[in-house]
């Protein structure tokens, strides 16, 4: 249960790190934090629990939102080498006079 539990955390991480803004993020974090100690308290749950808890789904987001940023940076890095590679892909002019240098 706990593995799924993080891996949820980590995949909302991901999606999130697509289309937020780190601090935006980072906000929405700590506000989800706040919620759940608050929560966690009214039901009886110790405080020592609830911080685990909270540690560890904070990190499992954070991995989430790191790793989509770090695929995305991949891929950008792929396509700019690609398009270095294959310069003759980039439409160039027809007329000889165009493609000559000065």
């Amino acid at each position: 249960m706990v593995t799924w539990v993080l891996l949820l955390s980590a995949a909302i991480g991901a999606v999130c790190g697509i289309w937020l803004h780190v601090v935006v993020f980072t906000i929405l974090s700590v506000l989800v934090a706040i919620a759940y100690l608050v929560t966690a308290m009214i039901s009886g749950l110790s405080f020592g629990s609830t911080m685990l808890w909270i540690v560890m789904l904070s990190v499992a987001l954070c991995v989430g939102y790191i790793s989509a940023h770090l695929l995305r940076y991949a891929f950008h890095i792929r396509a700019q080498k690609a398009k270095e590679r294959h310069p003759q892909l980039d439409p160039g002019s027809k007329y000889l006079h165009d493609q000559q240098q000065p």
